[in-house]
């Protein structure tokens, strides 16, 4: 086998324009094929966190009717007791806790309609990185102090900066009237269209007091190891108290769940594409080398070289050939990758901002994100195009008569 190996190596570089061509062809194929993968996980990415990890949770923990009816009085009790429990099991990464209000949001100049959000900073930390959303001024405190944190949409319909008032106006659960002047000390930009249009954050005991429900909340999200998340649902069930569902994100959300399942099949169609288009280029490369050395292969058979070790020789070759383009390729993919995470992709439309999907604006510039799965899979892929496109000339090749073969000029 060593004998074969360094023939075909000798045979590879006999022409070696069209061996750096045809490699530097299977190195673009596998870089943009990585590049396309970091930004396809980019973007993944990005709409788990927004309407996943922000919005439901891998899972949800409700009264049965809120869901539907939206009513304020149908919440989860024992809130503090029943964050504790599910923070201990061991399938959950964190959970958080969150009450809901509809009412008003105004200014000295103007007001609109809101969607009021009470949360705990320091428990919804770990199920998303509000932080990382803020524009302006600074996230809520751990402490309620009458604070509130608005999306910047609102400020600019509002009129609002840091350090103003914003009049908080809905219903309470005992049917009196809410209503309280917040100080804004935060802007965020989601890229959910609702929140930054209309939506407030406050502290989860701001947010208990102003509505007159200690000790409850209206859902809580519960986070789990991955996306899919398995057997957290079940764990949760088994903790929860009386009157109390959960729901998975998929159940809750199934476009979004159909949307996010065509991440792997996406790519692999593009993958598909391009490897095949690389093929074609190998399958020429060989098939020309083979043809024009069949006067020295028929020597090769003459003096007793099998069929199969025919048929080897000629596959080494191409194997060579992928690890030339292999190294080529990785050199490239990790360039472009690296251009992807640190400054990503323009995607603004004409005025500037992102894309928009149901309800998702995304942000103009994409980043991408980079998994060692898709790599692995791509230079895998890579070598079996490569194997399997020298088969052909191979077996052309082990099927040729010493005779013949001699004969040729």
């Amino acid at each position: 086998m060593g004998s074969l190996t360094r023939i075909a190596w000798r045979n590879l570089w006999r022409h070696k324009r069209r061996t750096l061509i045809t490699a530097s062809a299977m190195g673009v194929a596998l870089g943009l094929c990585m590049a396309l993968m970091c930004l396809t996980d980019g973007m993944y990415d990005m709409m788990e966190d927004l309407m996943v990890r922000q919005t439901l949770g891998h899972v949800q923990v409700q009264h049965p009717d809120y869901a539907a009816k939206q009513q304020i009085y149908d919440t989860v009790p024992d809130a503090e007791a029943t964050l504790t429990a599910l923070e201990a099991l061991p399938e959950a990464v964190g959970a958080s806790g969150r009450m809901n209000a509809y009412g008003l949001a105004a200014s000295e100049v103007t007001s609109l309609g809101a969607r009021y959000t009470g949360l705990d900073p320091v428990r919804n930390q770990v199920v998303t990185d509000m932080t990382k959303r803020i524009v302006q001024g600074e996230w809520l405190g751990p402490e309620p102090k009458g604070e509130a944190v608005i999306g910047w949409e609102m400020a600019r319909e509002l009129e609002l900066g840091l350090g103003d008032e914003l009049v908080f106006l809905t219903q309470a659960a005992d049917g009196s009237t809410a209503n309280e002047l917040l100080t804004v000390i935060g802007i965020y930009k989601t890229g959910l269209a609702e929140m930054d249009k209309s939506g407030a954050y406050l502290h989860l005991g701001d947010m208990q007091r102003l509505l007159e429900l200690p000790d409850q909340v209206h859902e809580v999200l519960v986070i789990g190891d991955d996306l899919e998340a398995a057997g957290l649902k079940d764990a949760v069930v088994g903790v929860l108290p009386e009157d109390t569902g959960a729901t998975t994100w998929q159940e809750s959300n199934p476009e979004m769940a159909s949307m996010l399942a065509m991440r792997d099949g996406s790519s692999a169609i593009f993958l598909l594409i391009v490897m095949g288009v690389a093929a074609l280029g190998i399958l020429n490369t060989m098939l020309m080398s083979v043809l024009e050395r069949t006067r020295e292969l028929g020597v090769l058979r003459a003096v007793g070289l099998s069929r199969v070790k025919m048929m080897a020789l000629v596959v080494i070759e191409s194997v060579q050939l992928a690890y030339v383009a292999t190294f080529a390729g990785l050199g490239l993919g990790a360039i472009l990758d690296f251009l992807l995470v640190k400054y990503g992709l323009n995607y603004s439309t004409g005025d500037g901002q992102g894309m928009t999907w149901q309800g998702i604006v995304f942000d103009p510039w994409i980043k991408g994100s980079v998994q060692y799965e898709p790599i692995v899979m791509v230079v895998v892929m890579l070598f079996f195009v490569t194997v399997f496109a020298s088969l052909w000339p191979a077996w052309r090749a082990a099927r040729l008569k010493p005779v013949d073969a001699m004969r040729e000029v």
